[in-house]
């Protein structure tokens, strides 16, 4: 029998991430993929609790409850980065998993297979953290560094299950005991759980608070602002106005081809590049480090050079430069005559520019057509 110290270390590990990612996680960015991960930290701390019980009762009931439970995170965390990912979540089969490992195991137990059934249920779960593992490539390089924690003990996970069906054909053919094997077991799937709450803590947390480098919305300040400017051109027939959407060229392949000081260095020079380019009276809006959205209160000529000079900028290299790339932008440029003075209108048609304008080589802007007057 294990003692009960590595066990509370757990729960206060469990209890731990729960309360801080709800605190700063859910609450504060509520979501989908926020809601299925606050569900798995919760599931690992009630798992925990039980797995205390089983220790201080020795009650098989609660061996296999507490047992499942702390298995049963897994593939609400897979779950979880499929909706993050805006993909079908498959949250029913989460939910399966979170019932059936508990009620297997029970059933194994009063026929000594507990200990075979654990050995299942864990090489199963390594299914979910080859998943995981996947899942989390396909969120691409600009969150390389975000996943990195859970990539690395998800990829420990698999190895350890491989060790458990090793241990498994030991205690099989006589060379390893019953209890040795089992107590091994969990042993290690204690120790195993408390770095796993910690790297999917960091993980997760780190997703969720990280900006949505797909989302089309600017800020709520940026966005009243925006559109309180247009209704007032509306108004007295002011067509000296255009949304622009600025994007760095190929975001993903400079991330690949350099670390995370040179990334943040070409994405430092393109903020000053976008500050230095426009007049002080264009509104600004950082929406994440390789795209700016910029409402601008000039006429179609002056627009144009303030572009040709905001293309130049970007691509001259520095002294010093992190990357040794030549840098490029892609704009995409929409008047306020062309979506009717609509920001949420302008906004998408500029998005729309700039995929186009990225698309057809880079380094260049694409101008919506509108009326003009």
């Amino acid at each position: 029998m294990i003692t009960a110290l590595p066990t509370v270390t757990v729960i206060a590990l469990a209890t731990l991430a729960l309360v801080v990612y709800i605190g700063l996680g859910f609450l504060p960015r509520p979501s989908h993929a926020a809601a299925l991960w606050s569900g798995a930290f919760a599931v690992a701390m009630v798992g925990s609790y039980v797995w205390l019980t089983y220790e201080v009762s020795s009650s098989s009931l609660a061996r296999a409850v507490g047992a499942g439970l702390v298995l049963a995170p897994m593939p609400l965390l897979w779950s979880g980065l499929r909706a993050y990912r805006r993909r079908r979540p498959y949250v029913w089969v989460a939910v399966a998993f979170l019932f059936s490992v508990p009620l297997v195991l029970l059933l194994a137990s009063p026929f000594d297979l507990f200990g075979v059934a654990f050995r299942g249920a864990f090489t199963l779960m390594a299914v979910f953290a080859a998943l995981t593992f996947v899942e989390l490539v396909r969120l691409g390089p600009r969150l390389r560094d975000e996943a990195l924690p859970l990539i690395g003990i998800s990829l420990l996970f698999i190895a350890f299950a491989a060790l458990f069906i090793a241990n498994g054909v030991l205690v099989a053919i006589g060379e390893v005991g019953n209890a040795d094997g089992t107590q091994f077991l969990r042993t290690l799937n204690t120790i195993g759980m408390a770095v796993y709450i910690v790297c999917a803590l960091t993980t997760t947390l780190l997703l969720t608070v990280r900006a949505d480098d797909t989302a089309i919305s600017p800020r709520n300040t940026f966005e009243r602002t925006a559109r309180g400017r247009l209704d007032r051109a509306r108004s007295r027939g002011d067509d000296w106005w255009s949304v622009l959407d600025i994007r760095l060229d190929d975001p993903d392949d400079l991330r690949r081809a350099s670390s995370t000081a040179a990334f943040n260095a070409v994405t430092r020079k393109l903020m000053r590049d976008v500050d230095e380019s426009f007049p002080a009276d264009a509104d600004i809006e950082r929406v994440n480090p390789t795209r700016f959205v910029v409402l601008l209160p000039r006429p179609q000529g002056a627009v144009r050079a303030l572009l040709a000079e905001l293309l130049e900028r970007v691509s001259t290299e520095e002294d010093g430069q992190a990357v040794p790339l030549r840098l490029t932008a892609s704009v995409g440029w929409v008047p306020a005559t062309a979506g009717d003075y609509d920001f949420t209108l302008l906004l998408q048609r500029a998005s729309d520019a700039a995929e186009l304008a990225a698309s057809q080589g880079g380094d260049r802007w694409e101008r919506v057509h509108g009326q003009e007057r």
